[in-house]
């Protein structure tokens, strides 16, 4: 595995504690299920932020939702990648455990390490449709954002203040409408 780019890595269970409110969430209220998921760690540090995309056995395929993952097969499970939808912001570091072994199988880490450009690409591609998507407050309708956890972290994806600044600045062009 790239030791630059990804580690594989378990969230703890005080993170899942903490933000149990946490909507779209994989494994909702089942802290055990949680815990004991892989997720990569993508050293993207998108606006400052630590984005870990989950491994999922079952990747979803719906070809009218758009792109929503990376496929990442394996022997065993064919259907196997990262969900894009279900991407979980963590900044503080004392909630991240690195693994020291993979848990997935070596052609699955290959892959990955192999397309890496690509899946940081594709992820980008999605965080920024969801940004798109949620300053035209069109989010929780659009198929390929319905369903994810990037609901929750608007403040840190700089949604919120995106969306602060558009309303004062229409707020200021009807003052100055009303003035004239």
């Amino acid at each position: 595995m790239s030791k630059i780019k990804c580690n594989f890595v378990f969230i703890k269970e005080e993170y899942f504690k903490q933000n149990s409110q946490l909507e779209e969430m994989l494994d909702p209220y089942d802290i055990v299920k949680q815990i004991q998921r892989q997720y990569v760690f993508l050293k993207i540090q998108y606006k400052n932020n630590n984005i870990l995309v989950p491994l999922r056995s079952e990747l979803p395929f719906n070809k009218k939702i758009g792109d929503i993952g990376y496929p990442v097969p394996s022997k065993k499970k064919i259907h196997a990648g990262l969900d894009f939808r279900k991407i979980l912001i963590v900044n503080n570091s004392s909630y991240i455990e690195l693994s020291k072994y993979p848990k997935i199988p070596k052609s699955q880490q290959q892959i990955i390490e192999q397309n890496y450009p690509s899946i940081e690409k594709r992820v980008l591609q999605y965080i920024n449709g969801y940004i798109r998507s949620a300053l035209k407050k069109r989010e929780k309708r659009d198929k390929k954002y319905k369903f994810s956890t990037l609901h929750n972290f608007h403040d840190a994806l700089g949604i919120i203040k995106s969306l602060t600044e558009k309303k004062k600045s229409h707020q200021e062009i009807a003052i100055s409408r009303d003035n004239a």
